[in-house]
């Protein structure tokens, strides 16, 4: 008997008991559906996460004041915050940066034009390099200038959706919103500022020596923005700036300084690892379908131990009992290893479908793309589970003697 006619065999059997195939591949169903989703969706983020990134480029290098990050015993000294001039001190010690930019967030507030208003609406204060460095896309008017910065200008500009529920269905660019005792003239609309599923899409955008001279005072930022220049590698320049960093503050860590890229690798790895860990615990109701295929087998040895004897009576070897039963396990476990996978291919369409509808985490949803190399390898896995608890069964099966097997009622 020959491989196909073994898998023929198989089919005929599973269509000859139905319901007790399915129950006893329901494990496996479990374990292989339950693996190809934690992989999916494991991709899918990783996949979300490489496009919010790429919004601002992989070679933006962030600068953060933290002074948490003081070993015990040191001691802060005079620095407290991030100022404009240290963008000023990092362009003149350290040749590697082509753009840099400075970055205050300014809370939230109540926006006003005319009678209407909108509260809650996010105020950041940026100079001109921010919107490029963050790659924002312009819809109409203009981006915050370089004269702006320089003239102090009370202008602004909002976010597609701030600008809708401030002016509705007229035109914003020209005219003046009022914000927090500050008149600021409205000379462009931009996509929001999206960045790892903030959903807060109703911003203000001002420029950030007006906030500072006329609005918050101080010249604190909250964040500096830095790409370096294409001759330079990333980690280059990161270390270039750490070192300046370093002789500023005396040797006392005092700021974090880290590339978009080493952060998007940690992200991946946390993801990877917990996807990888959920889907090992997950494999472990493949080890409970496979259980249940070696007692269904062992009954099935039972059953027919008459048609045994009968096949070794008229010259079927061992072998050719042994290799028929470890197929009708295979594809009793392969079966249930395709049925998972389908209904995970549906699984994940839905959660597509689903977030695409609720704009979550972007409005772009989240797109669990199906994920066919592991899908095949726990389909493979699924058919060599049930090989291996299918062993013991057909091993019993190839050693009963014909004559036993035949007076077997």
């Amino acid at each position: 008997m020959n491989l196909g006619q073994s898998f023929l065999i198989a089919l005929g059997m599973l269509k000859l008991h139905k319901m007790r195939a399915f129950l006893t591949m329901l494990g496996v169903i479990i374990g292989v559906m339950s693996v190809t989703i934690i992989v999916m969706i494991s991709g899918a983020f990783q996949s979300y996460l490489e496009a919010q990134f790429a919004k601002i480029g992989s070679d933006t290098i962030f600068i953060a004041f933290e002074p948490s990050r003081l070993e015990r015993g040191q001691i802060q000294g005079d620095l407290d915050r991030l100022r404009l001039t240290d963008i000023d001190y990092l362009k003149e010690r350290t040749g590697s940066i082509e753009i840099a930019s400075g970055y205050r967030e300014a809370g939230r507030h109540t926006v006003k034009f005319g009678e209407s208003e909108v509260k809650n609406v996010g105020v950041r204060a940026v100079d001109q390099n921010f919107i490029e460095l963050n790659r924002i896309e312009l819809k109409e008017g203009r981006y915050i200038s370089e004269q702006d910065q320089t003239q102090r200008a009370n202008v602004c500009v909002l976010s597609s959706d701030a600008a809708k529920a401030i002016f509705g269905q007229e035109a914003p660019v020209g005219k003046y919103v009022t914000m927090g005792g500050i008149t600021l003239q409205v000379v462009g609309v931009s996509e929001p500022l999206e960045l790892m599923g903030d959903r807060d899409t109703k911003t203000l955008f001002m420029p950030l020596a007006t906030a500072n001279a006329k609005w918050l005072g101080g010249d604190r930022i909250d964040l500096i923005l830095v790409r370096p220049k294409k001759s330079v590698k990333v980690d280059d320049a990161l270390e270039e700036i750490h070192q300046a960093l370093m002789a500023k503050s005396k040797n006392r860590s005092l700021y974090m300084v880290e590339s978009s890229q080493n952060v998007l690798k940690v992200f991946q790895s946390v993801i990877g690892v917990a996807g990888a860990a959920l889907a090992a615990v997950a494999a472990l109701s493949l080890l409970v379908g496979g259980i249940g295929i070696m007692n269904i087998m062992l009954v099935s040895v039972t059953e027919r131990t008459k048609e045994i004897g009968l096949r070794k009576a008229v010259g079927a070897k061992r072998g050719a009992i042994l290799g028929q039963f470890l197929v009708e396990a295979a594809t009793l476990s392969l079966v249930g290893g395709l049925i998972g996978m389908g209904i995970a291919w549906t699984l994940g369409n839905l959660v597509t479908l689903w977030t695409i509808q609720a704009q979550w985490p972007n409005k772009d949803g989240l797109a669990t793309p199906f994920p066919l190399p592991a899908a095949i390898m726990a389909a493979t896995f699924s058919a060599m589970i049930g090989m291996v608890f299918g062993f013991y069964p057909a091993v019993s099966a190839s050693r009963l003697d014909p004559i036993v097997a035949l007076r077997r009622e």
